[in-house]
């Protein structure tokens, strides 16, 4: 049980932070002269590196194989931005947003195996 609360935890502090970063980044849309590309690659940026640090903190903790801690917490991170996405957005499953997903829980993947590798190492 202390597993799961400890998921819901992780999870909930993943959505609070793309939360404050989607007001940021709605700040700066409307404060700034940004091209729309442009904050589009920062939005890439930011959450390829979310994904990989949340990733490389769960498997610090982790007592398993870091490529199946990765693809947990890459899995369950992917569903609940194509949920908002479906919610907010209304839009379908495309080609270029499966490999987006995709991306980005390899990257959660290869964070968490270098997780489990630093835990060994400290």
């Amino acid at each position: 049980m202390e597993k799961i609360i400890s998921d819901i935890k992780t999870m909930a502090k993943f959505l609070g932070i793309i939360l404050i970063f989607i007001l940021i980044l709605s700040l700066l849309n409307m404060l700034s002269s940004l091209s729309y590309k442009t904050i589009k690659t920062i939005c890439v940026i930011f959450m390829i590196l979310l994904f990989f640090i949340t990733g490389f903190k769960q498997g610090k903790k982790s007592n398993i194989k870091g490529i199946f801690c990765g693809l947990k917490y890459g899995a369950l991170g992917c569903l609940i931005l194509f949920i908002l996405s479906l919610c907010l957005f209304f839009k379908d499953l495309t080609f270029r947003m499966f490999l987006y997903y995709t991306i980005l829980i390899l990257t959660t993947m290869f964070g968490s195996i270098i997780g489990v590798n630093k835990k060994k190492e400290a």
